[in-house]
C-alpha cells in the first residue's frame, strides 16, 4: 500500500476487554498505529462511523446482538477490504452465547424488569452475518499475537495461525500436575494454542476460549472427559465460551 493503510477498530456488544489488551501494549501499540491512518477506535475517540470510506483493515470486537450491531457490522463489511474478528465474542459468540443453551425468555425476564424493548436473539459469531477474512481468537486476545498479525496485515499479507494445541504451551505438559493426569477435565488438547496456556499456567483448566483445532475428531477424548465430569456439569463447561457448537456432533 503506497499510502498509510486505513485501519478501524470497532466494538459491538462486548466488555471491550480485547481493546484494553491493545492499550496494555502501551507504546508498542501506538507505534503500530503510527503506521496506519486510524479511522475509528472507541476507547480513544468515540466518533461516528464515516458515511462512506474505504477501510483497508477492520478489526471487530464483540457480538452482533442488537439490530444496530448487525447494521454496523454489515456496513463495516461493505466498506472494508479485510475484516478481522478479534476475541471469543466475535469469533464464537462469547459468554453471551450461554443464553442459547438456556430458556432465552426465562433468562431475559430474570435480568430485566421490563422486557418489551429488549432484543433477545440467538447469539452468533460475526461469520454468521458477514464474511470474515481472519479470526484472532481468545478471551481476551493475546496482545503479542495481535501485533504480529496486524504487522503482516498492513503489509498486505493475511497470515495463518499455526494449528497447535494449548497443551504444547502448557507448563504442566508431561508432568504429574497435568489436569488430565489428575482426572480433571481440561480442553487444552483440542483447543487452538497461541495464548501461552495462560489459564493452565494459573492452575485453571482450559475451557476452550480460542475455539477448536481444525481437522480433529475428538470423539474419544470427549468420552474420556465425560467420565471425569459426568452429567450436565460437563456440557456446561463447553458452553462457557461457545465451543459446544463446534463439538456438538461428537457429543
Amino acid at each position: 500500500m503506497a499510502n498509510k493503510p486505513k485501519v478501524g477498530i470497532f466494538s459491538l456488544t462486548a466488555c471491550e476487554g480485547c481493546q484494553f489488551v491493545l492499550l496494555d501494549l502501551g507504546e508498542r501499540f501506538f507505534n503500530f498505529l503510527r503506521k496506519t491512518e486510524l479511522i475509528d477506535f472507541p476507547l480513544i475517540e468515540d466518533a461516528p462511523f464515516p458515511k462512506k470510506i474505504q477501510i483497508d483493515i477492520a478489526f471487530v470486537e464483540g457480538t452482533p446482538i442488537t439490530k444496530k450491531n448487525v447494521s454496523l457490522l454489515k456496513k463495516i463489511r461493505k466498506e472494508s477490504k479485510i475484516v478481522v474478528a478479534i476475541g471469543n465474542c466475535a469469533a464464537l459468540g462469547g459468554i453471551n452465547k450461554i443464553k442459547n443453551y438456556q430458556d432465552k425468555e426465562k433468562t431475559v425476564r430474570y435480568l430485566y424488569k421490563k422486557t418489551g424493548a429488549i432484543e433477545n436473539p440467538e447469539i452468533k459469531g460475526l461469520d454468521k452475518f458477514v464474511n470474515v477474512d481472519l479470526i484472532i481468537p481468545g478471551c481476551p486476545i493475546n496482545g503479542e499475537e495481535f501485533l504480529a498479525i496486524a504487522e503482516e496485515l498492513i503489509q498486505g499479507k493475511i497470515p495463518q495461525i499455526e494449528q497447535k494445541p494449548v497443551c504444547r504451551e502448557c507448563p504442566h505438559r508431561g508432568k504429574e500436575s497435568c489436569f488430565l493426569r489428575k482426572q480433571e477435565p481440561c480442553l487444552g488438547t483440542i483447543t487452538l494454542g497461541g495464548c501461552q496456556a495462560v489459564c493452565p499456567a494459573s492452575d485453571f483448566p482450559c475451557y476452550g476460549c480460542r475455539g477448536t483445532l481444525k481437522n480433529i475428531n475428538p470423539t474419544g477424548f470427549l468420552a474420556t472427559l465425560k467420565k471425569m465430569k459426568p452429567g450436565r456439569e460437563f456440557e456446561e463447561s463447553l458452553e462457557v465460551f461457545g465451543i459446544k457448537d463446534d463439538l456438538q456432533k461428537y457429543l
